[in-house]
């Protein structure tokens, strides 16, 4: 771990994003990087990329800056400050990625930074694929070992997914947090899966709206709201092309308000995969009609 500063935070919340598996469009870690660049937070932390990651499968990034000279990006696993006024809401901001090795350690590592700086609190932002419609409100999944937290998420009507099987970095960081004595939480955006865009602004915009109403606060979020309806009009003239897709979403409408009206549970995973399997090979055959 590379300390560049130690703010002077007081009890601070921590906030965590990792790219990669848990972070569908990008939803996760766009919101916490715009929010990290709007409050703004301080860097102030880093994690050394060299043990955790492979990298012939996460590659670094090759760029030249503007005087001509080459550089290299490696994953990135920052730590951002944000002190209050009278320390009411200090954050303590880690946007990363998910890494290919050493998760316990991974883990541990950050676990670390939170006690160091006196965290007692953490919420870690993620998003996944699902069979929801854009045009409908961000579904909005999560949940809590600690009893407080969980309560509070409930009251937002936050509910969990029951979902059992493969995981991703979130589950081995929520384990390490209760072991060393944080309470944890998780909040999780829902994105279509026929949206394949590097980002759907629409999941980070409910993330964020979400982490507001969590915390008791609010954010800065015009920018992020502008960026949303700027998506929605582009990929809405966009799907007025295409009548099969435009049907299917649909068919995500009428079952997603279905759903709201009986207040039915969340797909499981298997009939999700299900779904997307059915439309993915749907459009293969007619792109090779």
């Amino acid at each position: 771990m590379q300390f560049l500063g130690s703010p002077n935070l007081q009890s601070p919340i921590m906030l965590l994003a990792f790219a990669g598996w848990p972070d569908a469009a990008e939803g996760a870690t766009s919101a916490l990087s715009y929010l990290a660049r709007k409050l703004p937070a301080q860097r102030f932390a880093s994690l050394d990329p060299e043990e955790f990651y492979v990298f012939t499968e996460r590659r670094p990034v090759s760029s030249v800056n503007p005087k001509g000279e080459r550089e290299v990006t490696w994953p990135a696993n920052d730590f951002y400050a944000y002190e209050t006024r009278d320390h009411i809401l200090d954050l303590l901001i880690c946007v990363g990625v998910e890494p290919n090795l050493k998760w316990r350690a991974y883990a541990n590592a950050i676990v670390e930074v939170a006690q160091r700086f006196g965290v007692t609190k953490a919420i870690m932002l993620g998003a996944l694929l699902d069979s929801v419609p854009h045009t409908r409100p961000i579904r909005i999944s999560g949940g809590a070992m600690d009893e407080e937290m969980a309560k509070r998420l409930g009251a937002m009507g936050v509910r969990g997914s029951g979902y059992q099987g493969p995981t991703g970095i979130g589950t081995a960081v929520s384990q390490a947090f209760l072991a060393g004595g944080i309470r944890f939480g998780s909040i999780w955006g829902h994105s279509p899966h026929y949206i394949q865009v590097a980002h759907f602004p629409k999941v980070s915009l409910a993330l964020l709206e979400s982490l507001q109403e969590a915390l008791g606060t609010t954010f800065d979020l015009e920018e992020m709201r502008a960026s949303e309806a700027s998506f929605g009009r582009q990929f809405q003239q966009a799907l007025d092309k295409d009548d099969e897709v435009l049907a299917y979403v649909q068919r995500l409408e009428r079952r997603y308000d279905a759903a709201q009206e009986q207040e039915a549970a969340i797909p499981s995973p298997q009939e999700m995969v299900q779904e997307l399997e059915q439309f993915l090979r749907g459009r293969r055959k007619q792109e090779g009609a």
